[in-house]
């Protein structure tokens, strides 16, 4: 078992395979350190949405995360293209404003705004395809130091760049604060080829959404019986009716304010990204490689 490498990634979520997929067909050493594969990304189906909200909000740097998506994700699996946001026509006026002048190709429906280099994937084999080749070790990391990961047991892995790219659960040992809000999937019975995205989201066979609040601190969450009474109202409103449901998902995502690449003591933090990790995952994935390589 290896204890030193060039790059240590701690986590194996979309994040840290990313960025370790990355590194490592750049010719980089790479070293996953992760409890789990897949860890809190193991959400059954997730959207690559650039417009955000009931707002319309447009994500930051919205255009550089769809191209960079799109140059990666299909290499390693299907990405259905394209979300319908069933926007009322009473709002349509501020959506068309925020949309107006930037590079995100869309359609004005009857039924609302069609975003067409949108989408959404299925994680599970995406997370699978991407850990094939690597190098990958299961602990839980108890503790980091300056280029150093302590690990259950007393064994430490040294390296000469250490990456976080976990999220909520490991978030305390990088101290970087932020947010964390508790969400839950329900798994439909029925499968939804398009998706449909507003207040809640509908894709493959995921119902997701929440309205619980934010946290200063990480705990972990179940899904309760408010949280799928809330999704199936919602739903009622997206889709007209309830859709049965034989499972569900639940979890806590991490949030920084936009600051997804930072530089920590032996390393980088590359984390908080919410509920868009996997919208911006391989965008901040080659952004460490450039870092790392001196590249402006």
């Amino acid at each position: 078992m290896k204890t030193q490498a060039e790059i240590v990634v701690l986590g194996a979520g979309i994040a840290g395979l990313c960025a370790a997929r990355v590194l490592h067909e750049a010719g980089k050493e790479v070293l996953v350190l992760a409890r789990e594969l897949g860890e809190a990304s193991r959400v059954p189906d997730a959207l690559l949405n650039p417009v955000r909200g009931k707002r319309g909000t447009v994500a930051p740097e919205a255009e550089e995360a769809l191209e960079a998506l799109w140059d990666f994700y299909p290499r390693f699996g299907a990405v259905r293209q394209g979300i319908l946001r069933p926007v009322p026509q009473s709002d349509k006026p501020v959506w068309q404003q925020k949309l107006q002048g930037r590079r995100i190709p869309h359609l004005w429906l009857e039924e609302g705004l069609y975003l067409e280099n949108a989408g959404w994937l299925e994680t599970t084999p995406l997370l699978h395809r991407l850990a094939e080749g690597l190098n990958i070790q299961y602990a839980s990391v108890e503790r980091l130091e300056s280029g150093v990961a302590w690990l259950e047991g007393g064994r430490r892995i040294s390296g000469k760049v250490l990456v976080y790219a976990g999220g909520a659960s490991g978030a305390h040992l990088v101290g970087l604060g932020g947010r964390f809000t508790p969400g839950s999937v329900l798994r439909t019975q029925q499968h939804f080829q398009q998706a449909r995205s507003y207040g809640v989201y509908v894709a493959g066979h995921s119902l997701g959404g929440s309205y619980l609040p934010h946290q200063d601190r990480y705990a972990p969450h179940q899904t309760q019986p408010h949280e799928v009474e809330w999704l199936l109202a919602e739903a009622q409103k997206l889709l007209g009716y309830r859709p049965a449901f034989s499972a569900s998902w639940a979890g806590v995502r991490y949030r920084l304010d936009s600051h997804y690449l930072k530089e920590i003591p032996g390393g980088f933090a590359l984390t908080g990204f919410g509920s868009a990790a996997y919208f911006y995952a391989p965008l901040y994935a080659w952004r460490l490689l450039k870092r790392l390589t001196g590249q402006s």
